[in-house]
């Protein structure tokens, strides 16, 4: 026994960094330095059966758990109590001697716990050895299980083993990830499932088996979002959390806003707004400077996700451009000729209409809301469409350009154009709301059929929007297009018109293309007149500021004047 006080040493030296491990793990707010319970994970993974596999050498980093002595020891085998010493001692003692016979452990997956041995387990880690003897007993489980993983972790991977097992997306939907990474957050999983399922069988008018109804949920519900999510890369300021974290988020954020805005959003809709929020951050500054550098230089930089583009070459068959449109109501002669107008555009693409009704700040007359409302889904309604109407107090321009950044297309009645005079088009509300509005703009005067366009196209970026919209309306909407670009010098060739007809006839699309000098809001309405146009496309006010208010625009012209629609790409 002349080594045993040098084994008592090496004991409290074991004891004193188990005891420093765990002062650590207190202040860190974690449990990992604890060894795992076998009892409780093996009800958790759902291991009932045993099975004798003899004798093995075993890795003991694997050794991470006990049955029965889990506040002896850490998850490093390290020693916490006093009353140890001596045992362990004497094993040190004895590995230097005679060495020490196989412990006795039970196998759940990749991990170990030690039914007898524990003392052995921690000399053979304290000498630097790799492995030791056991006779081993698995417990098999479905669950994947490593040394790595805490309790914690168990959890999550138990819970979603019998998520996937009992809806059968293991089976259905082996490919598609349904981490989360907060324990009973799972449950939210199935919450989203059951309500899909209810609402599956109220269409379907039969009991939807659980199966079939999740397989359809993940198809229709998730698999879309979570594609949406990587599209916008929204886990980048989260690397810690899943898709599915992300996806619950997005779908409590959905529900959230539904509940400001007062109309039902998609999960892309919701999406684009996180982005939005997410790309104000600091992180994100380098992003936002690839993306203004990108204007200048030929950079590669993706565009925001609530921009607008008309250039969509990714629209599949049955997508159309404006799922969504926004329409502002007062009541008056004027907003339901606007209407009846969105209607046409929604009958084409198939949109969901958002109208709003914006209150003065004050006393609603709530009879005159109420038929309003009545009004308006009676005409939704006879179209064989969907829409609703949310009323709201505020400044009506502020209000509407708010919302349109959940529309795809404004289509506004026009009361009061820009005045003539400088003082005029300052105070203009419309032309204001032109200006800031991140969405198109049909502007609606008086009834029209939307059947032949005027393009006003000079070359510019606006105007290439108001071109890449003429192509499709005229491939999706059949309509007649006349193209006009004007001088107000000498008359040339124009390499503005070349390009249009170049693009157009890229597309297999055929239109009368005129070329005319003078000033070009006069030119507009000459044309439009002569050849029958019922509605102008153009791009939005080119300059920002004063000095555009100071020297007025062609758009201001033909707003006044012009008396067919007028679709003003921003």
């Amino acid at each position: 026994m002349s080594n045993y006080p040098s084994a008592m040493n090496d004991f409290k030296r074991a004891r004193g960094r188990a005891a420093l491990r765990k002062l650590l793990a207190r202040l860190g707010g974690s449990r990992e330095d604890d060894l795992l319970r076998f009892d409780e994970v093996r009800k958790m993974l759902g291991g009932v059966s045993q099975l004798p596999r003899g004798l093995h050498e075993i890795p003991l980093d694997a050794i991470v758990g006990s049955v029965g002595r889990y506040e002896d020891f850490n998850r490093q085998f390290l020693p916490r109590q006093a009353s140890q010493g001596g045992r362990w001692a004497r094993v040190r003692l004895a590995v230097e001697g005679q060495g020490l016979p196989p412990i006795e452990v039970y196998k759940l997956g990749g991990i170990y716990f030690v039914l007898d041995g524990h003392h052995r387990v921690s000399v053979a880690r304290e000498v630097g050895a790799k492995t030791i003897e056991a006779f081993v007993t698995e417990v098999p489980t479905a669950v994947a299980v490593s040394p790595q993983d805490d309790i914690e972790d168990l959890i999550l991977k138990a819970e979603l083993h019998n998520f996937t097992q009992d809806t059968q997306l293991a089976q259905t939907r082996p490919d598609v990830d349904f981490r989360v990474t907060i324990p009973g957050r799972i449950n939210e999983l199935r919450e989203h499932i059951a309500v899909h399922r209810y609402y599956m069988g109220i269409e379907q008018q039969r009991e939807v088996p659980l199966e079939e109804s999740a397989t359809h949920w993940a198809d229709e519900v998730y698999v879309p979002a979570v594609h949406t999510i990587r599209q916008l890369g929204l886990l980048r300021d989260f690397p810690q959390r899943t898709e599915a974290d992300m996806y619950l988020w997005l779908m409590k954020h959905r529900a959230e806003l539904e509940k400001e805005l007062g109309w039902s959003l998609g999960a892309s809709e919701a999406a684009a707004h996180a982005w939005n929020r997410l790309e104000g951050s600091p992180r994100r500054f380098g992003a936002r400077v690839r993306r203004w550098l990108s204007t200048w230089l030929p950079l590669a930089a993706p565009p925001l996700p609530t921009e607008w583009r008309l250039e969509r070459e990714d629209l599949e068959a049955g997508q159309s451009l404006f799922p969504r449109l926004l329409v502002p109501l007062s009541g008056d002669d004027a907003s339901w000729t606007a209407l009846d107008v969105a209607l046409q555009v929604a009958r084409h693409e198939h949109s969901e209409l958002r109208g709003v009704h914006v209150l003065p700040d004050g006393q609603a007359n709530t009879a005159e809301v109420d038929r309003l409302r009545a009004e308006f889904e009676r005409r939704v309604a006879a179209a064989g469409l969907r829409g609703s109407l949310v009323v709201e107090k505020g400044n009506i321009h502020r209000r509407v350009e708010v919302r349109s950044h959940w529309s795809d297309l404004v289509v506004l009645h026009l009361k009061h154009p820009p005045g003539p005079r400088v003082f005029a088009r300052l105070l203009s509300g419309l032309r204001t709301f032109l200006q800031r509005s991140p969405r198109p703009v049909l502007v609606v005067p008086a009834p029209t059929a939307l059947q032949h366009a005027l393009l006003a196209y000079d070359g510019s970026r606006k105007a290439r929007q108001a071109l890449y919209l003429a192509a499709y309306l005229a491939q999706r909407w059949r309509i007649k297009l006349t193209v006009l670009t004007s001088f107000e010098g000498s008359v040339r060739p124009t390499l503005s018109q070349t390009g249009a007809k170049n693009y157009l006839l890229g597309r297999g699309i055929y239109a009368e293309y005129v070329q005319r000098r003078g000033q070009a809001a006069q030119m507009i309405l000459d044309v439009a007149a002569e050849r029958g146009c019922d509605f102008v496309l153009m791009g939005g006010y080119a300059q920002s500021g004063l000095v555009e208010v100071m020297r007025g625009s062609n758009l201001d012209v033909v707003l006044r004047e012009y008396r067919g629609a007028v679709w003003v790409c921003n």
